[in-house]
Formats: structure tokens, sequence, C-alpha cells
């Protein structure tokens, strides 16, 4: 998908699924400097973080991340336009806009805005998907 590009009415039905989105990895890049988020680097840490965003058809979103023991949570509004996401939280703080891309073959989604100097990315898989590996994963542990 290229950049401007509509979300397919597939994509938008997977981009306001109920469950919403499990936070996968969140990495910026400042200058030419690579970060990665210890906690949200890839790799399921459910004991250490989670989160996730739900967007919702009438245009709403809630997010949720759970870091060293305490959970941040945020409201408020969001704006499609294209490809193009834009969340404004309960104080009206804009956040993006984010060029967004569903996956619907991976069951994923990557938001990504290219602030002067750096990118910020962010990568989540659908929740019911994420949450069905989760159990896969520690089912397959326990019978090893």
């Amino acid at each position: 998908m290229l950049a401007g590009d509509d979300l397919s009415s597939d994509q938008l039905k997977m981009l306001t699924d109920p469950g919403g989105w499990e936070y996968i990895k969140i990495s910026d890049v400042d200058k030419g400097v690579q970060t990665e988020h210890p906690c949200f680097d890839g790799q399921p840490h459910p004991n250490e973080c989670s989160g996730t965003l739900t967007l919702t058809s009438n245009n709403t979103f809630i997010q949720s991340v759970r870091i060293h023991g305490q959970t941040v949570q945020r409201h408020g509004t969001y704006r499609l336009a294209g490809d193009q996401l834009t969340l404004f939280d309960e104080l009206e703080t804009q956040d993006g806009p984010y060029s967004v891309s569903v996956d619907l073959q991976a069951k994923s989604m990557v938001m990504q805005m290219n602030p002067a100097g750096g990118s910020v990315r962010s990568e989540f898989h659908l929740e019911r998907e994420y949450r069905k590996q989760m159990r896969a994963h520690a089912k397959s542990n326990r019978g090893a």
C-alpha cells in the first residue's frame, strides 16, 4: 500500500475490530539513531508490560499500556483520512498523523510517523490473534 492510499473495506473492518490491537514493537529513530522500547521489542513480555489500542467504527479510541506495574490509559477520538490516522486524546492533544497499514494476511498493523529528523513506528497484532498465539506458545512450553 502506498502512502496516501485509502484502506480497503476489509482493512477498515480489521482496523476497527472490537477486540483491538496488541502492541508488539515500538521503535524510535531520532537523527539516525535507532532505539527500541526494551519492553516492546517484538517479543512478548506479558508479566512486564502490555498494551492495547482499540479503534471503534464511531471514531473513538481507547489505549491502555501497562509498564513497570502501572497502567496508563488514554481515550478520545480519531480521524482517518486515507491512510493517515490522527488521535485526539481526552485533553484534545493531537498525536499524529501516522501512516497506517493493515496486513489482512498477517493480521497486523503498523503505525508510523516521521517527524523532523526521526521516525516513530509501532507494530501491532490483532488482539484475538495475539492471545491465540500466546495460548499456543504456553501450551507448547508445558508439553516440552
